[in-house]
């Protein structure tokens, strides 16, 4: 398939203004990037990766017209606010995963380092890395560079709950985890927000690497907590659950009891809002437990007709097999939502907590239906109210699928909502830890035509690695591996399944999202597949398409006052990146060595805007200054190189991605004029900045 679009091949020459701007490339050069300078000495300081605010609270964009930003710590800290919409910022993911869609899920790192060393991930700021996941203990040890203090991370240095040094201290379990809780990752989930630039690389080749990250605009600061902060809220996630962070607010509980026949849908409760749920618990007896895990329960917010919620109910609690009694530990203990033992020996209960926050405008109304009689299901709601602007926040949402065949060479689509909202926790029954797990999750975000984010394996996305070292089971405060195959005798065996909930590495669009899965790693697993996905989310769409240029066409060009000096243009024929098969795409690229301009239009109700660039990733490391209506906007850097696949398969050049502008720059404004100068960060940047279409969207309040 080609890209829709036609242009004449410019002549040999290139312009004459390419001296002047090759000058004003070494101005850019010593102007905007000595502030980084620092960044790339790397000073060693552990102090100074340590100093963090006091703070721990929202970050305003775009002050009392769109959602405050509950980033990092900040998200634990008020989980209440987690229902709110994102608007200004964008969420990107860096992998080694293979860009051919095969299974060399190692293979794509940033670039070498002298003595064996990998860079796995390296963006710009401002901007928060939220996760990061290394397999095993390979490549250790890892090197984090924040905004130039260097710290050095050991394995050993992850998942202490009484930390024995100051780097375990500075990543405390659960901000990190190590093998043995995880079974097969090293883990870092502390929140780090950096202004400058920040970097992870390895000491010695890699293994499998993904990490989820926020791009800000700049100018932006993202909140930061203390470290008495931290500790306290990595205590609360070990120790207890979501509401326990809650303020003394005047919540209100609802209980009862009730029978359900067999089929037949009874409504629980009604609720009247506003108001939002912090926690809904059930309790059944043992011998009831596996018929219960397997009642749907249904919530219709604000009076649907279809409800948002409609899900069997251990897929809701954490656990998508078979539910048993585990001898150390609950079944699931997240924070989020927990399955455990409770009662005496006279009367041994199954109780299934949920502790999503759940707002509602108008009505909230709950309904369970069950496939056999139960005759004892209590039942327990905590409300709290929640008068927060309804057009901050979307309702909370429970997708269920279920594929009985797989399509063979076809990744499975779990998720695929149009609207504004964010991605909080998948449940997936994936049969057995087994080879299906090579599948790998991806996410595509807002219509791009590659994804944001591609994780390198199934159960790497549950927070395990290497199938849960065989299936070893474990139950964490985000995600887990709680029941499967091995499930001791005489108790519920239904497959296996994986969970992984989101806070401050939640996933946030603005139009459209799509969640895509992988089974076997080619996909040819022909395995069953169940699966549960929780985000929040509404109908609107907060961000519009206002504006394309398309460089090498003349039309386009005159339309957007498009200029360039050293420009050249280049036929490109190639596949996009992680695409299964060998379908290539046309086009006709721009390559800028010198400084670009063009306008763009916008929505004149803007409350900020992001760029889009589909280019070449086949040129390594472009970089370039932006320039918003003559003010300095950041640097827009594209970090890596698309590798060399197997042979005979096509090139994967093709690449969109997006870059967010600061709200101050744009709003109120029906369009603006960018200028870009492309820039070099290091010797093996691209001497030029391609680009083969630009987009405008723009945030709508």
């Amino acid at each position: 398939m080609a890209f829709v679009m036609r242009a004449q091949w410019p002549g040999a020459s290139w312009d004459q203004r390419a001296s002047r701007g090759r000058l004003l490339l070494h101005l850019v050069l010593l102007i905007v990037l000595l502030p980084l300078v620092v960044v790339l000495l790397g000073r060693s300081a552990t102090d100074g990766f340590d100093s963090l605010a006091s703070g721990c609270t929202a970050l305003s964009l775009s002050p009392g017209r769109t959602p405050p930003l509950y980033l990092g710590l900040a998200a634990y800290r008020f989980v209440d606010k987690l229902a709110y919409l994102e608007i200004g910022d964008r969420a990107l993911g860096l992998s080694t995963a293979d860009l051919f869609g095969n299974n060399a899920d190692s293979s794509h790192y940033l670039r070498a380092l002298p003595g064996g060393g990998r860079v796995l991930f390296d963006a710009l700021g401002p901007g928060l890395l939220t996760f990061a996941r290394m397999q095993e203990k390979i490549g250790a040890p890892w090197q984090l560079n924040r905004d130039g203090e260097l710290l050095k991370v050991s394995a050993s240095d992850l998942g202490q709950q009484r930390p024995t040094s100051s780097v375990a201290s500075l990543l405390p379990y659960p901000f990190s985890l190590n093998v043995d809780e995880d079974e097969g990752s090293s883990i870092i989930a502390l929140p780090l927000p950096f202004a400058q630039r920040l970097t992870l690389s390895t000491t010695r080749p890699n293994g499998n690497f993904y990490a989820l990250y926020r791009r800000l605009p700049w100018g932006s600061t993202p909140s930061q907590c203390s470290a008495s902060t931290r500790a306290q809220l990595a205590s609360a996630l070990v120790s207890t659950h979501a509401t326990g962070l809650s303020e003394m607010a005047p919540w209100q509980w609802k209980s009862g009891q009730l029978t359900l026949l067999p089929r037949k849908r009874v409504t629980l409760l009604t609720l009247q809002g506003p108001a939002q749920i912090r926690e809904l618990t059930f309790r059944v007896p043992l011998r009831e437990a596996v018929a219960f895990g397997k009642s749907w329960l249904s919530i219709a917010w604000d009076g649907e007709r279809e409800p948002s919620v409609a899900a069997p109910v251990k897929f809701l609690a954490g656990d998508g097999a078979g539910l048993y009694q585990p001898t150390k530990r609950p079944l699931v203990a997240s924070w989020l939502a927990t399955i455990e033992s409770e009662g005496s020996n006279h009367q041994q209960l199954l109780a299934f907590h949920l502790y999503w926050p759940m707002p509602f405008s108008r009505s909230a109304r709950l309904m369970l239906q069950s496939p056999q009689e139960l005759t004892a299901v209590g039942w327990s709601v905590a409300l709290e109210p929640f008068p927060d602007p309804p057009a901050w926040w979307g309702t909370f949402h429970a997708t269920y699928t279920s594929v009985s065949h797989p399509p063979q060479g076809q990744a499975l689509t779990l998720l695929d909502v149009r609207g504004s909202g964010k991605l909080v926790g998948t449940v997936i029954n994936f049969w057995r830890p087994d080879g299906t797990l090579e599948g790998n999750p991806e996410i595509t975000l807002d219509d791009s035509l590659t994804p944001q984010i591609e994780i390198t394996g199934t159960e790497e996305w549950g927070l395990g690695g290497d199938y849960w070292h065989g299936g070893q089971q474990t139950s964490l405060p985000l995600g887990g591996f709680p029941s499967g195959p091995a499930n001791p005798p005489g108790s519920e065996r239904d497959g296996a399944a994986l969970y992984r909930f989101l806070v401050a590495d939640s996933i946030p669009f603005n139009r459209h999202l799509v969640f895509r899965l992988g089974h076997g790693s080619h996909n040819q697993s022909p395995y069953p597949y169940r699966a549960l996905l929780l985000w929040y989310g509404t109908a609107r769409q907060t961000a519009t398409l206002s504006d394309t240029l398309l460089p090498a066409q003349a039309s386009s060009r005159l339309q957007h006052g498009y200029q360039a000096a050293d420009e050249r243009f280049y036929a490109l024929r190639a596949a996009a990146l992680y695409q299964q098969g060998n379908t290539v795409h046309s086009g006709i690229v721009s390559a800028v060595g010198g400084s670009l301009s063009f306008s763009l239009r916008l929505a004149a109700n803007n409350v900020g805007a992001f760029l889009r660039r589909l280019f070449d990733y086949c040129a390594p490391n472009q970089s370039a200054a932006v320039y918003v209506d003559g003010a300095f906007a950041g640097i827009w850097y594209s970090p890596g190189v698309a590798n060399h696949g197997p042979p005979g398969s096509p090139r994967r050049c093709w690449r969109e991605e997006d870059y967010p502008l600061p709200a101050q720059l744009t709003a109120g404004k029906g369009a603006i004029h960018l200028r870009l100068v492309p820039v070099s960060l290091s010797q093996t940047s691209s001497p030029a900045w391609t680009a083969f279409r630009y987009q405008a969207y723009s945030f709508l309040p």
